[in-house]
């Protein structure tokens, strides 16, 4: 009735008639359940749709409570806030929420409601619990899930950063890396053959008929050509040799501990590929290939690059497919690949 005290429910009593006081701890973990429950219901009204087909209610339902105890163990015991526990709650809380891919803010969002509920739960059994002992386990909670917070933030950003340096060093079309990429890995393998003295070529390639292909049959054939050169070079490559697109119709790759005559075998290897990737025009791809190497060719990367270039055009202008610019060096010692 209106007006009318709620009534709680009544306080329980010990045979002797002694008030019985509950821990903190052991109310949340003998409450697990509803909590959980509490939890997946906030979730589902704000859940669109397709989130909620992500959810595996059979997963919550075994996980969760589990969840809810380790937190409520580690609050109860003063631990938990050092090492890696806080984030690892954080993960586990983010898979079950059905996340594809976690994001800072839904991941607080989902720990603040789990706090929420885990208070809530506290202060329904207030009579049954010290009001001392309570405040004391809020306020061990709320530190908690503070860490779990920070860290699962700083967990998020470390990966987007990751993946936008990935973007930044790769070709969106083909998903091979990119002129960007390539200058830094170029100065990785100089900076290695002048400590070590390991070898290593570089390979300049230019596809032509791109530009008829894009003429008659639109962009987008274009792009699946470029795509299918793309695999073509991943496929014949080595896993130690880095395949490039240098930008239009243009690829390079990097072979680390190849000289340039066994780079010219890798080159005519790559041409056959090339020529075989399926055209909509009915002339196959030609290929025009430059070959240099370090040191044999040059110890500058620019410059490397500015004598490949040359070869590749003197390949083209004689009709050839190969071209490796002669060699200041004395002789083109052999490596074991």
């Amino acid at each position: 009735m209106i007006g009318q005290a709620a009534t709680r429910p009544p306080v329980p009593f010990a045979a002797e008639g002694k008030l019985v006081v509950e821990s903190p701890i052991s109310r949340l973990e003998e409450s697990r359940g509803e909590i959980a429950k509490a939890w997946l219901m906030r979730v589902v009204e704000r859940s669109s749709l397709e989130e909620l087909e992500r959810l595996s209610m059979p997963r919550i339902a075994q996980e969760l409570p589990d969840l809810v105890a380790e937190i409520a163990r580690a609050a109860g015991s003063g631990e938990g806030s050092a090492g890696g526990a806080p984030l690892e709650w954080a993960q586990r809380l983010s898979e079950l929420s059905g996340h594809e891919a976690p994001r800072a803010q839904q991941l607080v969002r989902d720990l603040a409601v789990l706090q929420s509920a885990m208070i809530a739960e506290l202060h329904r059994a207030l009579d049954r619990i010290d009001p001392v002992s309570a405040l004391s386990m809020v306020e061990r909670l709320a530190e908690l899930f503070s860490s779990m917070q920070a860290d699962a933030v700083e967990d998020v950003l470390t990966v987007r950063s990751g993946e936008l340096e990935w973007l930044g060093t790769t070709d969106s079309l083909t998903g091979l890396h990119n002129s960007r990429f390539m200058q830094q890995h170029l100065q990785h393998l100089l900076d290695v053959q002048k400590r070590y003295g390991h070898p290593f070529a570089l390979l300049l390639i230019d596809i032509e008929g791109l530009k008829r292909i894009n003429d008659a049959y639109g962009n987008a054939a274009g792009d699946r050509t470029l795509s299918a050169v793309a695999t073509a070079l991943s496929e014949t490559t080595r896993s130690v040799d880095t395949p490039i697109r240098m930008g239009g119709d243009e690829f390079c790759v990097l072979l680390p501990h190849q000289t340039a005559s066994r780079a010219r075998a890798m080159a005519d290897r790559l041409v056959a590929s090339i020529e075989r990737v399926e055209s909509p025009t009915p002339q196959p791809l030609r290929v025009s290939v430059g070959v240099v190497s370090c040191p044999q060719h040059a110890t500058d990367g620019e410059d490397l690059l500015a004598l490949a270039d040359g070869a590749m055009y003197r390949a083209k202008a004689a009709g050839e497919s190969v071209a490796v610019p002669e060699s200041p060096a004395s002789s083109d010692g052999d490596l074991v690949e």
